[in-house]
């Protein structure tokens, strides 16, 4: 199989999860913080992997799982609703959550 069309089946599935990590938590913030946190470790994991494996599973699958978009609009949603002190405290959590996992990731790789 092609690394195109594996790229194109793990972005899917991993855009599948995505939607259900962020819609089955009250709170769909919870659920981006997941899949980032959760994506930065996985890309961690990957350090030193090389060839179509760093793009199907890195790009394709964590890129997809991953969401810039929706951490952005969930930072706004969380300062229109409960003030800026909430969202700079998701913000931090989102920054050095995924920046200590990705850390565990490269460790453990390594």
């Amino acid at each position: 199989m092609s690394t195109a069309v594996l790229f194109a089946l793990v972005a899917a599935a991993a855009t599948a999860l995505r939607t259900v990590a962020v819609h089955v938590w009250p709170g769909a913030e919870r659920g981006t913080l997941l899949v980032n946190v959760a994506g930065s470790f996985a890309l961690g994991l990957m350090a030193g992997l090389t060839g179509p494996a760093v793009t199907i599973i890195g790009t394709g699958g964590l890129g997809a799982l991953t969401t810039l978009s929706a951490f952005v609009a969930d930072t706004s949603a969380i300062s229109d609703e409960r003030g800026v002190g909430s969202s700079a405290v998701y913000v931090s959590l989102t920054l050095v959550g995924g920046t200590l996992a990705a850390l565990a990731g490269i460790a453990l790789a390594v």
